[in-house]
């Protein structure tokens, strides 16, 4: 039997809500009976400050990977800890033909989700389908799904036609989750993040979701129908928390990430903690809130002098004191790469004064930060912001948002947002420009300036052609002031001590999925 969609041609999605597909509903326990946790139990946490988690629905895995969901939910393929080579997850193998615009991707059989149910071609398809036309997704997923052109199921096999060659196409299908048709074919796609399914979810991974405590926390236990080997921790205990630090303080996380400088620090010092440096791209960035494809409009930040005046009014070297390992940058091209274009922005607040004042911005109004990190170091470095910007003249009011995506990009109460990104690539980096960004679409208001050479990075094979689009990619956004990057820091991950890693498990970007061996995880008596 063949089955194909066609993107871009798909009908309006249907508005009809889930109901769960086992029809159970568990039981959930009392925070206090969850927190007297066995030494079988891992303990994860989730942030509910960020706006990536909400504490009434486990996180859906098309926005960022967190170790919890990295559990739950298999891709067509799962990456090494470097997330540049992949192998078969789901997949049992494939081919890429010659001129790089078909991918046959052959899929294993007899497959289950954690209800018992069948996990195929089918459930593939509909995902890619349905990540078309969700409201939130992952950027590194838009611009990757933007060149399917086709996507065909013949059996149990896959095949995927592209428009243009995408050169990190395996590598987005090793994050991309797949989700389950028969539960979800009738949700509104853009309303998914929110679905009565995320409270009882059915998965593909090694676990499953056992309680969920609205407002707390929920379990997760090995699943059954997963055909791999099964793990050895048998219960994991994942807690909503407004701060990462005081969790592991308080014992309550066998796993954290982060940068902050109070963490990193209060953290290398506790006994009962292991720390890994990880190598990533972490962007910390100024965006700011111009117009929306929605229509709505913000004129004080439209004019790109007033802008640029921003930047040059704070000395982002100092700002970068603040973070245990920094490097300022000026475009999304680290300036030690050899792509960058030596462009710089300067620390210059005559200058930007002189700017501000020539563009007539009216200074009686307030200039409006939106912030979402609650850690003291990004508080420090806000409060130095303001500082800054006061000199040259403006009026500052700068608020810490309790959801983070929501406020930057739906309700978009702000001139200048402060942000973090921890980038899959320098790619991820250019794809929030692109018009079709289910996001940044709402504050760049669509421009498709970007999106030529977006593709023509997508499509780069070889260093050299790489590097020229890189080279168009910085002038552009220089030329826009869009977003601009203050550095990128150092990311550290936190395990404690009783948490035993396999020999030759190594930690990537933490907001992704690779690799990390579950089965063999153990834990060791507290």
């Amino acid at each position: 039997m063949k089955k194909a969609i066609v993107f871009g041609m798909a009908a309006a999605a249907a508005l009809g809500l889930f109901t769960a597909c086992s029809g159970k509903k568990e039981t959930a326990v009392s925070a206090s009976a969850a927190s007297k946790t066995a030494n079988d139990t891992l303990k994860l946490v989730l942030s509910t400050t960020d706006g990536s988690s909400k504490d009434d629905r486990v996180p859906s895995p098309w926005m960022n990977r967190t170790m919890a969901t990295n559990m739950l939910y298999r891709s067509l393929f799962i990456a090494d800890s470097s997330l540049t080579s992949v192998s078969p997850d789901l997949a049992e193998s494939y081919e890429i033909s010659n001129d790089g615009l078909t991918y046959t991707i052959k899929m294993k059989d007899g497959l289950k989700w954690s209800d018992g149910e069948t996990l195929d071609a089918s459930d593939v398809l509909f995902s890619l389908n349905m990540a078309t036309k969700v409201a939130q997704l992952n950027p590194i997923y838009t611009a990757a799904l933007a060149v399917i052109s086709e996507a065909v199921a013949d059996g149990n096999t896959v095949i995927l036609k592209l428009s243009a060659p995408y050169a990190s196409m395996l590598d987005v299908l090793a994050q991309f989750a797949i989700l389950p048709e028969h539960c979800l074919k009738d949700a509104d796609p853009l309303s998914l993040e929110s679905n009565p399914f995320w409270q009882n979810p059915v998965s593909s991974g090694i676990y499953k979701v056992n309680e969920f405590n609205v407002g707390n926390y929920f379990t997760m236990v090995p699943n059954e129908n997963y055909e791999g080997q099964a793990p050895k921790i048998q219960k994991v205990t994942v807690s909503y928390v407004s701060d990462y630090l005081t969790a592991a303080q308080a014992g309550n996380t066998d796993y954290i990430y982060g940068n902050a400088t109070d963490m990193v620090d209060s953290l290398s010092v506790m006994d009962n903690f292991n720390a890994y440096a990880v190598d990533i791209l972490f962007y910390k960035y100024f965006i700011f809130n111009m117009k929306g494809i929605d229509g709505k409009e913000n004129p004080a930040m439209q004019n790109v002098a007033v802008r640029r005046a921003i930047i040059e009014a704070v000395d982002r070297a100092s700002l970068a004191t603040l973070y245990p390992s920094a490097n300022v940058l000026n475009s999304g091209v680290p300036d030690s790469y050899t792509a960058y274009n030596g462009y710089s922005y300067a620390y210059d607040p005559a200058a930007a004064k002189a700017a501000l004042a020539q563009s007539g911005y009216d200074l009686s109004k307030p200039l409006r930060i939106c912030y979402y990190n609650n850690d003291q170091t990004s508080i420090d470095l806000i409060n130095t912001v303001v500082y800054y910007l006061e000199q040259i003249g403006f009026k500052v009011e700068a608020t810490l948002s309790n959801d983070g995506t929501t406020d930057l990009f739906t309700n978009r109460n702000y001139d200048v947002g402060f942000k973090g990104k921890s980038a899959f690539s320098i790619s991820e980096w250019y794809s929030e420009y692109l018009s079709s960004d289910s996001l940044f679409n709402k504050i760049y208001g669509g421009d498709t300036s970007f999106d030529s050479l977006i593709a023509r990075l997508s499509a780069a094979t070889t260093p050299e052609e790489r590097d020229a689009v890189l080279g168009e990619l910085q002038k552009l956004e220089q030329e826009k002031v869009y977003k601009v990057p203050l550095f990128t820091v150092g990311t550290y991950v936190f395990t404690s001590t009783r948490l035993n890693l396999p020999e030759g498990v190594n930690f990537c970007n933490p907001l992704y999925s690779c690799d990390m061996d579950f089965a063999n995880w153990t834990l060791s008596a507290n």
